[in-house]
């Protein structure tokens, strides 16, 4: 019984002896002082892969996931249905009076970023009449108040797929220029406006405003190691 006594003493002991950080403990009975004594930590730190693509409402900090889709809406003035005069937007983007969107992509896995848009096909209103995306018109700028660690310069718009069941664009490459971003991230924003160039007569109605009038464009950021 004493035995089992004094090995469960000694056990006590030395369970948080093994539970203790690294340390050294020096003395000396001859030296002027001590031996130096030293103990070390190891860090780590995990950095996540992270690939943000904002167009429209959103913010460059912190990045978040918002449900907010943008619609961009064009009122044709009754006088000048199909003469050919570009009509802006009266409302639904961001910036400049709902006429235009803030275009933000953040990586950090790779040295470049592939941007497309994807139309399902002409934007109609139910009926046989459309209105095609080359009728689209988009200007790209630099944003007006540009965020600290980002290169704010245009951006260029992927060109929106025309044909009649939409598809696509081929992708426009971004990378860091700019902004003393390091290998490997990508921090790019910049503006685009749009235009609607009202090209044709058409009869009376919504077009777009819905995916299932072919209203919705997809826009797509791809990160390239």
């Amino acid at each position: 019984m004493k035995k089992l006594l004094l090995a469960s003493a000694l056990a006590a002991l030395l369970v948080p002896l093994a539970a203790q950080a690294e340390s050294t403990v020096t003395n000396s009975l001859t030296a002027a002082a001590p031996a130096p004594a030293s103990a070390r930590l190891d860090f780590r730190i995990t950095i996540p892969k992270v690939l943000f693509l904002q167009v429209g409402t959103g913010a460059a900090a912190p990045l978040a996931a918002l449900g907010t889709i943008n619609k961009i809406e064009f009122d044709v003035p009754a006088g000048n249905v199909g003469n050919g005069t570009a009509v802006a937007p009266t409302t639904g983007g961001d910036l400049l009076g709902g006429t235009g969107v803030t275009v933000r992509v953040y990586s950090n896995t790779g040295s470049r970023v592939d941007l497309t848009s994807t139309t399902t096909g002409p934007m109609t209103a139910g009926g046989a009449a459309s209105v095609p995306w080359s009728d689209i018109a988009v200007t790209t700028a630099s944003l007006a108040t540009p965020t600290a660690g980002y290169s704010n310069i245009a951006i260029p718009h992927p060109a929106f797929t025309t044909g009649a069941s939409g598809g696509t664009s081929a992708a426009v490459a971004l990378t860091g220029a700019g902004g003393g971003s390091p290998a490997g991230l990508v921090r790019r924003e910049g503006s685009w406006v749009f235009a609607y160039a009202n090209t044709a007569a058409l009869p009376a109605g919504v077009y777009g405003d819905t995916a299932a009038n072919n209203g919705r464009v997809t826009y797509t950021a791809t990160a390239v190691p």
